[in-house]
């Protein structure tokens, strides 16, 4: 994977925005992104996209959403310990929420 640097894309603010959406247009299709500033801080990446990449362009993203979730929660697992549970601790953990939940199912 290639590495990319915030430096290398180029920024536009939101009040160039909507002044200039021509020039932001042709600017997108050069660089194929820009970085959208409010107040010379990033807000949002625009990407070139067209009606036979759009789809796969969300996918790609959706995807890359997920992958950073799933990050932050092996991260979060890391700091709290729990990445240390034998698989043992694992099972008693399922078995007690799968009777919590027969047992909330038969009261309500």
């Amino acid at each position: 994977m290639q590495n990319v640097s915030t430096a290398d894309i180029e920024r536009i603010s939101i009040s160039d925005l909507y002044a200039s959406s021509d020039k932001i247009t042709e600017q997108l299709k050069r660089s194929g992104k820009l970085v959208l500033t409010n107040n010379d801080n990033p807000v949002a990446v625009m990407l070139n996209v067209d009606n036979t990449t759009l789809e796969d362009t969300l996918l790609d993203l959706h995807r890359l959403q997920m992958q950073r979730a799933i990050k932050k929660i092996q991260e979060a697992s890391v700091r709290s310990g729990k990445s240390n549970i034998t698989l043992e601790e694992i099972n008693t953990e399922i078995y007690a929420a799968r009777i919590e939940k027969r047992t909330r199912e038969n009261i309500g």
